[in-house]
């Protein structure tokens, strides 16, 4: 009887350490916290290639709805005008007249960057007839985009010159600085013409008079 007594608190004892042991060893796992959530992986970015583009306008589009409008309205927005009453420079004086001029510059700089684009034709798709087509010195739309064909770094060289322009408009217009916008226009005209002389109207000739240019019919 004894020796089953003390049997029987010899496998209680050992029940209980491995108990206690087993407790001790699965605490620290059911204490620890539960692991992060994995981070959703992110989503791929679109990326834009050039055969996404598709040029639709013409050049001479991009020429009439938006180089020349622009060009025209930065032009006119500084200047010295000379009367009997004396000498006038004019240029914007409000905010509203700043920021009118601000956007006729971006539309400038992005104009320059619509010409840059590959597969770009002179006249859009169905059109064979450019403005000025037929006046004395004026190319046709077929001319002039087979000067540009044999030529590509040239006229890509008039348009990032173009680009180069607005930016310096661009700036001028953020600083309010007349002066320093009738420079840019000048600069302007002299990158407007050179392209021209060379892609459009080669062959034309300096009028003695306004009148008698041939663009004026």
């Amino acid at each position: 009887m004894r020796k089953s007594i003390a049997l029987a608190a010899i496998i209680a004892g050992v029940s209980s350490g491995l108990i206690i042991g087993c407790q001790e060893k699965v605490a620290p796992q059911e204490a620890a916290p539960p692991a992060a959530a994995a981070a959703p992986a992110a989503a791929p970015v679109a990326t834009v290639t050039p055969a996404m583009l598709k040029p639709v306008a013409g050049i001479s589009d991009i020429m009439a709805i938006e180089v020349d409008p622009s060009a025209d309205a930065l032009w006119e927005s500084v200047g010295t005008v000379v009367t009997r009453s004396g000498t006038k420079n004019n240029h914007p004086t409000t905010d509203k007249q700043w920021d009118e001029l601000r956007g006729h510059a971006v539309v400038l700089i992005e104009a320059a960057n619509l010409l840059l684009m590959d597969g770009r034709r002179v006249a859009r798709e169905g059109v064979q007839k450019i403005e000025d087509q037929g006046t004395p010195g004026n190319l046709s739309a077929e001319q002039s985009q087979k000067l540009i064909d044999e030529n590509r770094g040239s006229f890509a060289s008039f348009a990032t010159a173009l680009r180069t322009v607005g930016e310096q408009m661009l700036k001028a217009i953020d600083t309010k600085n007349p002066n320093d916008l009738m420079e840019a226009g000048a600069a302007l005209d002299e990158v407007c013409e050179g392209c021209h002389l060379k892609f459009w109207y080669p062959g034309q000739k300096i009028p003695r008079f306004p009148g008698e240019a041939p663009e004026i019919r």
